[in-house]
């Protein structure tokens, strides 16, 4: 497949996991703080189910290579989604989108998580 399809593939799927209903408010409400984590763990399940389903539809890579970046883009997003939680949880002020650091922090958040897209896309086309 097209590494330009397959990376708008994968963006769609970003969305849908944290734009839409699949990102309920338990876990939306773990993620202002970064705690609990269970929450936030079964946020980024959905985010590398969505992700591994394109794959497994879409790129004829080995079900290893799969399962690597099941486990690479699970890890990785709830770690970003953790650590943007303890942001605010450490900066209170951080929580108001009145502050303009709520939206770089928001920003940073957003493009961490576009790198590793990416990054699975690029493993994608080397594998």
């Amino acid at each position: 497949m097209n590494n330009l399809i397959l990376l708008i593939f994968l963006f769609v799927c970003h969305f849908l996991a944290d734009y839409t209903p699949l990102s309920n408010n338990w876990m939306a409400s773990a993620k202002v703080l970064g705690k609990p984590l269970y929450p936030i763990f079964c946020h980024a399940l959905i985010h590398a189910s969505l992700m591994i389903i394109v794959l497994l539809c879409t790129s004829n890579i080995q079900i290893l290579a799969i399962l690597y970046l099941f486990i690479f883009q699970l890890t990785t997003h709830f770690l970003i989604d953790v650590w943007k939680g303890k942001m605010n949880w450490w900066f209170p002020a951080l929580q108001s989108p009145n502050n303009q650091l709520y939206w770089t922090i928001f920003g940073f958040d957003q493009l961490l998580h576009i790198i590793v897209i990416v990054l699975m896309v690029q493993w994608v086309s080397i594998y």
